[in-house]
């Protein structure tokens, strides 16, 4: 580690939304919060053209491995991991500013005595209010009613109160764990689908995914909250959607590559489903000729329920301090990642 202060890089992305972005204003305020540690920090920020390396410039680069000389903690999302070790020798961890970080798998090129920290939970005071929103959407039939609402069509589609009704959770962390609470305000019953989580506060069961069958023919509905991982990829088949009952509602918050999004266009145009809120999709951003545009029955948000205009950043750097804080005081980092499962 640095001797005289401990150097935070900010990598940001010129492409990005100002939502992913830290600025000299966060970092200032960051230090307004933290007066006591401020004095030991010195934190710089650099830019990219784009997320993907290949797009960088000859100044981009330059300008990173300058910054990265001495950078004892990375705070971004995409960097070149070729020499990371010779690059930056200092390098203690790197926090990715999203939960995800299957985009920089495979992982031969973490450095030993190098660690990953993720973004979970930066996300949960906006995932929550959209999590229950969605809900409120899929059991009111929102989506059937804005497809009655384009098409010109008067569809009186009356529905039941939540309460009491089933909602099956596939993945029950960070995310996943979110939704159940919010089911759980709403008085719904709660079964949650997890290779690694036994139980959960606001689960009633919670399941592997032998059992997701048995689970899925009677759930009014389902949120789909788990990495990506080889296990979870395309797990959402046509065969698995099948095994949902017609009046199920779908909604898919965590990414779009555990679904298979033609079988969904079918079996939402065939009516074998009732309706879908995404917010995930692969690829992203959803091309202009996916089906899904005007698939019937569905909402698309793009990919923005979870991220906080206001305070993504904000909580993403004190997430940063957390762990300075817990560096400095011999405590485990919070958020490591398992490169062994990408999350």
């Amino acid at each position: 580690m640095n001797e005289e202060k401990i150097h935070i890089h900010i990598e940001n992305s010129r492409i990005s939304h100002p939502v992913f972005v830290g600025t000299e204003e966060h970092v200032k305020a960051l230090f307004e919060r933290n007066p006591d540690i401020a004095g030991k920090l010195r934190v710089t920020i650099g830019s990219s053209a784009y997320d993907e390396i290949d797009r960088w410039t000859k100044s981009d680069f330059e300008e990173y491995y300058h910054c990265m000389e001495t950078a004892d903690v990375l705070v971004g999302y995409s960097f070149p991991t070729a020499d990371v070790a010779k690059y930056a020798p200092a390098l203690r961890w790197i926090h990715f500013i999203s939960s995800g970080v299957e985009h920089m798998a495979p992982f031969g090129w973490v450095p030993e005595g190098v660690t990953l920290v993720n973004n979970r939970g930066v996300h949960l005071p906006k995932s929550g209010e959209s999590f229950a929103m969605f809900l409120g959407m899929l059991n009111a039939q929102i989506p059937r009613l804005v497809t009655a609402q384009r098409e010109g069509r008067w569809d009186r589609a009356f529905t039941s109160v939540i309460a009491g009704k089933k909602l099956v959770v596939f993945g029950v962390g960070n995310q996943g764990g979110e939704v159940a609470k919010q089911a759980k305000r709403m008085g719904l019953r709660v079964v949650g689908i997890d290779p690694y989580v036994t139980e959960h506060q606001c689960c009633d069961e919670i399941h592997t995914a032998d059992r997701m069958k048995e689970d899925l023919r009677d759930a009014d509905f389902l949120a789909i909250a788990a990495p990506v991982t080889e296990e979870t990829k395309g797990i959402f088949s046509e065969e698995v959607l099948s095994w949902l009952p017609g009046h199920a509602g779908l909604m898919n918050i965590s990414r779009g590559a555990l679904l298979d999004q033609n079988a969904l266009d079918r079996k939402l145009r065939a009516g074998e489903l009732s309706c879908a809120v995404l917010d995930v999709f692969d690829p992203e951003p959803l091309p202009p000729d996916s089906p899904l545009w005007t698939t019937p029955n569905l909402i698309i948000t793009p990919h923005v329920s979870s991220d906080d205009l206001v305070n993504y950043m904000p909580l993403t750097l004190d997430l940063t301090i957390e762990n300075i804080r817990n560096e400095m005081a011999g405590r485990p980092l919070k958020n490591v990642v398992d490169i062994a499962r990408a999350f």
